[in-house]
């Protein structure tokens, strides 16, 4: 079997004395060496590290490649090593980072018989960034649902992927680079820029395999929490400063900006210095942001929302001290409806899960799982597409399925009917509109996160985090 070529892209500076352990657990890994290409950029490091390469370079000469810089940031470093990249996949990997041994061989399997995903990664970063040095835990453990789909507002609000842990499809490279060398954390520049392209999917290791010391794979350096929280400041707003209505992340933007607004306060607590400038605003910027606010304005007085709401957040992220921009976005986030009343889901609950009526009508227990775990308090709706059938056989099956399972009574879960007929290309994007899919057959992309019978009680903990948030 010909096995794809794999490049471990490794981006050093003054790593000296944590170098050795990273390159060791790629040397070691039990995909075949002929099929990995190691590089390793050094980006103007001052210590020892070039003498660490060196020897590693004259111990395997056909398998490691050197290359040096001035330093430029690890943004430009991963874009180096990204150019110079031959393989299929890609893997990130930061100095310092760990692989478990077996990693490369799961990876590649599931992209192997997963066309449709183009990113897979293996380990989530510590939720909130409280303590970077502490192991992230295993999601099962949490009851964390993984990023899985196509979640580019849920990894820009949050970083949440650790980076070293990826493995992403060589294909995608004009839509990952160039990264904006002003960016810190490059590794959550590679995961949002993915999940506005291409299916997202977590391979989990077990939490058994031995963990390697020091600080666990993909978390991002320096440990300052004040630090790190000024990188999520830039890394947000750089994003929310070019928001247009069509970008990939646009329905997510009102929890994009309370996640920004949120660590703007975490910085004002944590900083020692009460006056510390939390980003830089220029007088440029703010009058670029009072005529941006303009044609917000314009907009929303039209009555295009979507449009509205999007300049709206460019002008207060251009300029965050601006009043009537951050008034003026409240405002347009509070008016806007849930959903159009021509949507073939409007009347539907804050999380929204989509069923197949011949997929429940051939499978019961899906939806007796659904009905163990949710009922009429939950601010969540089970959507059935049933736009396949006709009305009347539609309304047939589907009252029995309801009335058989208790669902026609006070107090069950809150369901609702899809009926036909509707437009083909309206059909075809439900899967990508809702929250969530209950369903245990594959959806060709773009979809929600899917759910089986097995897994209800994981989405019913993701019901209730989206609906608290």
């Amino acid at each position: 079997m010909n096995l794809p070529l794999v490049s471990v892209l490794v981006t050093a500076h003054d790593d000296a004395t944590r170098l050795a352990a990273t390159l060791d657990d790629v040397l070691a890994q039990d995909y075949p060496q002929h099929a990995i290409e190691l590089i390793v950029v050094d980006d103007g490091s001052r210590d020892e590290t070039p003498e660490v390469l060196e020897e590693y370079r004259q111990c395997f000469p056909q398998r490691l490649r050197v290359l040096r810089q001035s330093q430029a940031g690890p943004a430009a470093a991963l874009e180096r090593a990204l150019a110079e990249a031959h393989g299929e996949l890609l893997a990130p990997l930061a100095a310092g980072d760990r692989w478990p041994r077996g990693r490369l061989r799961a990876q590649v399997a599931l992209l192997e018989r997963r066309p449709e995903v183009g990113l897979v990664y293996s380990q989530l970063l510590p939720r909130g960034g409280e303590d970077p040095t502490a192991p992230a835990l295993w999601p099962a453990e949490l009851e964390i649902d993984p990023p899985r789909g196509r979640p580019a507002g849920r990894l820009l609000r949050e970083e949440s992927i650790a980076p070293s842990s990826l493995l992403v499809r060589a294909s995608l490279r004009d839509q990952l680079a160039p990264i904006p060398h002003e960016l810190p954390r490059p590794g959550w520049w590679l995961t949002v820029r993915a999940a506005a392209v291409t299916d997202v999917e977590w391979l989990p290791e077990s939490p058994a395999a031995p963990a390697a010391p020091g600080t666990p794979a993909g978390v991002p350096r320096p440990a300052c929490r004040v630090a790190r929280l000024r990188e999520q400041l830039a890394f947000q707003r750089w994003f929310l400063r070019r928001t247009t209505s069509e970008s990939p992340f646009v329905d997510d933007l009102p929890e994009i900006w309370r996640a920004f607004s949120g660590g703007a306060r975490k910085l004002l607590l944590t900083a020692d210095d009460p006056f510390a400038e939390l980003v830089a605003v220029s007088d440029a910027d703010r009058a670029d942001a009072r005529r941006i606010l303009a044609d917000a304005r314009e907009a929303l007085e039209r009555g295009d929302t979507r449009p509205g709401i999007a300049l709206a957040v460019r002008a207060a992220a251009t300029d965050p001290w601006c009043e009537p921009a951050r008034g003026l976005l409240a405002e347009a986030i509070a008016a806007r409806p849930r959903r159009a009343a021509t949507d073939p889901l409007a009347g539907a609950r804050r999380f929204v899960t989509l069923a197949f009526a011949d997929e429940l009508l051939r499978d019961c227990d899906l939806l007796r799982a659904y009905v163990r775990h949710f009922d009429g308090h939950a601010d969540a709706t089970l959507a059935i597409d049933a736009s396949t059938l006709t009305p009347a056989a539609a309304e047939l099956q589907l009252s029995r399925l309801v009335h058989e399972h208790g669902l026609d009574g006070s107090g069950g879960a809150h369901v609702m009917a899809v009926l036909g007929p509707i437009d083909a290309a309206v059909r075809e994007r439900l899967p990508a509109g809702v929250d969530a899919l209950l369903t245990a057959a594959p959806r060709p992309a773009p979809a929600a996160p899917a759910y089986d019978g097995d897994s209800v009680a994981a989405l019913r903990a993701f019901a209730a985090r989206a609906s608290a948030a």
